[in-house]
């Protein structure tokens, strides 16, 4: 085979790779993953078919399964190699290199209009590894819903929808995970295994080891099989390919590097092993042993003499001579959505606007080309990608064994449903135990007098028929008419009118400023910032809560609003819980403002009392603008001249006692609070909308979601963890919060890792000591961080991105976020290990849960509400007892704060709230055979009631596309949901439908009432408001409706 050897520059590959290379089938090897990823994002802009394949992002025998993201993407590049004759890839050598654990791939291909035998077609999914639910919302899953079926294939961005009409595939459309509705249209689908591991069986690596295991979990199984012989890596599935190796001594290094931490991952770690695994053998296989059956180009990119293609690179400095000097360019290819950068290239010919970024600008000379790419001009924002950003509903979901609160009967415990034929009607009923033998079916068409119980772990179920619920109910009364008192004079505290507090327009400072910020903000993100800048225009105080999550983008918000305060002549305090974060802070405000007349300041243990007395001084005379502290901004010496905007930082941090004396300074300033987990107080204040609330739910662009594990504690996946991110350069927290076992860890990881920088840090440290070691992990002194949850609202710490904390069941949901939230804040693949003794509480166990289940694509909201659910919630605005909200719930106690705060009498009750009797002589229902989940269905029954006729039409044609064409019964239900519509709107509270006669109660008969009713029944009866009509032909739903309509 041909082998050829080139000394080129890096930048020079793309353009002679993608546009001059003469094979049509080529793989390109770089060193890195990094630099595979920024070489085919520049190839791509030049030509589009490039392809890059990842490796795992698992070190060997890791207790890690690989993301699916990563594992589709490699099983559909396998693909690729096997069926096409054209096709550019470009990888790492530990991406090729790594052995297959297939013999042939196996794929699941569907195409519109085939016929497919719709059984067999599931038990393809399932041999693939599928794993078949309810309800498709992650990837490697399935639903059937009678003749369609659900997907989400591992190498999709979305889940898919095939209908099929009998065998014949009639329909596939890409479908949302959150709304379950459909997206668009596709011709074909290519279904690749759920697993790169699909062929291994859990015997093949249980007969590795002498020592008896009965079962692997899904860790163990990747974690054991590359012990197997196998010898395959995925170079190995092409022929006749073209290998352009680049830098091929480093490339070489790279690999016995992976292979050589191998080993020593293998012997360190092996006596922890569950299986008895005692030869190595490594996960890649030395393919370049093999290259004398290729056609190889090498490169080298560090010999600068003769250079091969030498690209002239432009610099920014010199921008206004670049376009003269591509005046003789062929062909220039520009990166940029700028209209100003774009109208400047207009007045040259051949210029291609492409879509992705490039990683450097220059010509060449040799090939007559130029690729620029904007950041040349200005500070490139980060490209936002098409990949759709999930969001999580924080409604709570009814599923059997949750607890509910009744409106009319008190607490009860949901134990599922259960179709029951009354009458000779068949419906879906909610069976509901109460205290004792108590029970309760609940009609579907009731449903919405059930709300999921929040208030506090295991409740007291309530007596039906009992005085209890009457009384528990009246003493929550009482006490939200206190709280309400309360509110209405906080209220009038801060409705005060003062003009004085109005903030101007936005200076052109401020959108200079705004304009720098050097990533696209996200939708939640701007409209966050234009909540706060429309309160800060009002001449009443703001005062709104920012929910985001760690790293999203809160302080970009407050930044924003500070500086419009600062520049209208206004003063600004943030206030942040430590020393540290407050040093993030003045760095940040200091890097962004440095340009601009801003006098910024902080306050903290890092400052010198001179400074301090000096600082203090200007705070008074009004020559700081914006000031940066610690509590030390509480203190009585700190006296503002002009205060305008008090920023909270962390709000959760903060005890009763500082937030006390905030009252007292914020009620006549604009008060901004920022938090990622709001404690369950703050978090009611703005249920109730005694705040306002702006939340940032979208993750900031290529974030990847931290991959989190919970389990028993396991020392070998405890070194595991460490030895990866030490692999990469990286920092660990170790978090156990009982120091002395903290100490007896750090000693046997110690011993484990005898090289590596180990610190202790806890709260019996000294002050100075705990600052001096949060310093030494800022400035990456240390290696692993061993600590308490004082860590939990540290620093933003881009090097740390492995967390292990023990005993973790020990912590609250707010601990466990924050600690969570630690790591991940960076484009690096982040870890979250936590582990528990054996023996969890329900209550442990539901919180590890939630943590788990929950990542970047949720809210520190969504996680406040699971919080109030586990654990209740505490006072609203002070000292009240939290009983009364126990005994009722927090929605029915909300639900009376609300109605004292508008002045509703108890004897006034709103019509929706009271229960609507609706007998009907048809079945109405959703069949199980139509959809089988209980909590699928139930959500469904509950969105029809006190739903318009037209809302009731859109959930209609939702379930359609959802399930696909609804039975007669269920039919009956829609038109059922728009019959009680209708008695609602016109105060009806009976109604009975037989199949020959219709009772209305109660009715007022007007003249127009009367002529309408005597068309359909001349001999009807009227009487105490009771109106009944006789008919000779039987009433379905839709006659009946339709004569409601017209009647009424």
């Amino acid at each position: 085979m041909d082998l050829e050897s080139f000394n080129t520059s890096r930048e020079s590959l793309v353009p002679l790779l993608a546009l001059n290379n003469k094979s049509n089938k080529n793989i390109i090897i770089f060193p890195t993953d990094k630099e595979a990823i920024e070489f085919s994002t520049d190839f791509s802009n030049l030509n589009k078919n490039i392809f890059h394949l990842p490796s795992w992002d698992t070190l060997s025998y890791d207790s890690f399964v690989p993301s699916f993201d990563i594992q589709g993407k490699r099983l559909e590049i396998a693909h690729l190699l096997l069926t096409n004759n054209n096709y550019n890839i470009a990888t790492s050598i530990k991406a090729i290199s790594q052995r297959i654990y297939f013999e042939e791939l196996e794929i699941c291909k569907i195409e519109l209009n085939e016929e497919i035998d719709f059984d067999s077609l599931i038990e393809n999914l399932i041999h693939l590894k599928y794993q078949r639910k309810d309800r498709v919302e992650s990837k490697g899953s399935f639903a059937v819903r009678g003749g369609q079926l659900d997907v989400y294939p591992i190498n999709y961005d979305l889940p898919l929808r095939v209908i099929f009409d009998g065998d014949l595939v009639n329909e596939i459309k890409t479908f949302d995970t959150i709304s379950q509705r459909s997206v668009s249209e596709k011709k074909d689908i290519l279904i690749v295994p759920a697993t790169e591991l699909f062929q291994i069986k859990h015997s093949d690596i249980l007969n590795l080891s002498s020592n008896k295991k009965e079962n692997l979990d899904d860790y163990e199984l990747f974690q054991y099989s590359q012990s197997l012989d196998l010898e395959k890596c995925l170079l190995d599935l092409t022929s006749n390919v073209a290998l352009h190796i680049v830098d091929k001594n480093i490339v070489d290094n790279q690999l016995k590097e992976i292979i050589d931490i191998e080993k020593d991952t293998f012997e360190n770690l092996k006596q922890y092993f569950s299986l008895e695994i005692r030869n190595f053998k490594s996960r890649y296989k030395d393919i370049s042993k093999f290259f004398g059956e290729y056609d190889i180009n090498f490169y080298s990119t560090s010999d600068l003499t003769n250079l091969e293609n030498l690209p002239n690179y432009f610099d920014s400095i010199n921008t206004e001579n670049i376009i003269d000097s591509l005046k003789e360019i062929g062909k220039i290819y520009l990166s940029t959505k700028n209209k100003v950068i774009t109208e400047k290239f207009s007045m040259l010919s051949n210029v291609i606007t492409v879509d992705n970024p490039f990683s450097f600008s220059a010509s060449f000379k040799d090939l007559n080309l130029a690729i620029i790419d904007e950041s040349l001009f200005q500070k490139r924002k980060m490209i936002k990608s098409k990949r759709k950003i999930k969001k999580i509903s924080e409604q709570a979901i009814l599923v059997p064994n949750t607890y509910i609160v009744h409106n009319f009967h008190g607490i009860g415990l949901y134990e599922g449903t259960v179709v029951k034929k009354i009458k000779g009607v068949e419906k879906d009923y909610l069976e509901i135990k109460f205290a004792g033998t108590d029970k309760l079916f609940v009609p579907s068409e009731q449903i919405n007098e059930l709300e999921v119980y929040i208030g506090g772990e295991n409740p007291r179920l309530s007596h039906l028929g009992g005085a209890e619920w009457e009384r528990a109910k009246e003493k929550a009364k009482q006490n939200a008419k206190i709280i309400a008192d309360r509110v209405l004079n906080l209220y009038k505290l801060r409705n005060i009118r003062n003009d004085s507090l109005i903030i101007g327009e936005d200076t052109p400072w401020q959108n200079e400023i705004e304009n720098s910020f050097e990533y696209i903000e996200t939708p939640d993100q701007l409209t966050a910032i234009n909540d706060v800048k429309k309160d800060l225009e009002k001449n009443i105080p703001m005062d709104r809560l920012i929910f985001g999550d760690v790293g999203f983008g809160k302080t970009e918000v407050a930044l924003r609003a500070a500086i419009k305060v600062a520049f209208s002549g206004g003063q600004v305090a943030l206030l942040a819980p430590t020393t540290i974060l407050v040093q993030q802070h003045i760095d940040t405000f200091v890097d962004r403002l440095k340009d601009y007349p801003l006098n910024i300041k902080h306050l903290s243990r890092f400052v010198s009392k001179k400074e301090v007395k000096s600082i203090v001084e200007g705070v008074e005379d009004g020559s700081v603008d914006i000031l940066i502290g610690t509590h030390r901004i509480l203190s009585d010496d700190i006296k503002f001249k002009n205060l305008k905007l008090l920023i909270i930082d962390e709000e959760h941090r903060f005890g009763v006692e500082d937030k006390d004396r905030l009252q007292s300074l914020s009620n006549q300033v604009h008060k901004l609070t920022l938090t990622a987990t709001p404690i369950p107080r703050t978090l009611e204040q703005s249920l109730m909308g005694i705040r306002e609330t702006s939340r940032i739910e979208t993750p900031p662009e290529n974030r990847l979601e931290t991959l989190t594990h919970v389990g028993n504690i396991d020392e070998s996946t405890i070194a595991l963890a460490i030895q990866r991110e030490i692999f990469r350069d990286g920092q660990v927290f170790f978090v156990l919060n009982r120091i002395d076992e903290l100490q007896v860890w750090m000693k046997k990881i110690q011993e484990l890792f005898p090289n590596l920088n180990h610190k202790l840090l806890h709260g019996q440290l000294s002050t100075n000591q705990i600052e001096k070691t949060m310093q030494d992990v800022w400035d990456k002194k240390v290696d692993v961080l061993y600590a308490t949850t004082i860590v939990e609202a540290g620093i933003d710490l881009p090097k740390v991105n492995t967390l292990i904390t023990l005993r973790s069941e020990l912590l609250g949901m707010s601990q466990l976020y924050q600690l969570k939230g630690r790591v991940g804040r960076r484009m690096e693949q982040s870890f979250a290990y936590f582990f528990h003794n054996t023996n969890l509480s329900i209550d442990a166990e539901l919180r590890l849960d939630a943590i788990k289940s929950i990542g970047q694509t949720a809210t520190g909201y969504s996680l406040a509400m699971k919080d109030l659910q586990l654990r209740g919630s505490g006072s609203i605005l002070g000292d009240i007892q939290s009983g009364f909200i126990a005994n009722v719930g927090l929605n029915i106690f909300n639900k009376y704060v609300v109605d004292s705060i508008e002045g509703k009498t108890q004897d006034k009750v709103d019509i929706l709230e009271t229960e609507i009797k609706l007998d009907c002589h048809w079945g109405s229902s959703i069949p199980k055979s139509y959809i089988n989940a209980d909590s699928e269905r139930i959500d469904i029954y509950k969105r029809l009631e006190h739903s318009e006729p037209g809302e009731i039409d859109e959930i209609k044609n939702e379930i359609i596309d959802r399930f696909g064409n609804v039975p007669e019964i269920t039919e009956n239900l829609f038109l059922t949901a728009k019959i009680r519509s209708t008695l609602q709107t016109k105060k009806i509270l009976r109604c009975k439908i037989k199949e020959f006669q219709l009772e209305l109660f109660p009715i007022d008969l007007t003249e127009d009432l009367k002529l309408a009713v005597e068309k359909q029944d001349k001999n009807f009866i009227f009487r105490n408001k009771r109106l009944v009509l006789n008919f000779q032909q039987s009433l379905t739903p839709e006659s009946t409706f339709e004569l409601l309509t017209s009647i009424l």
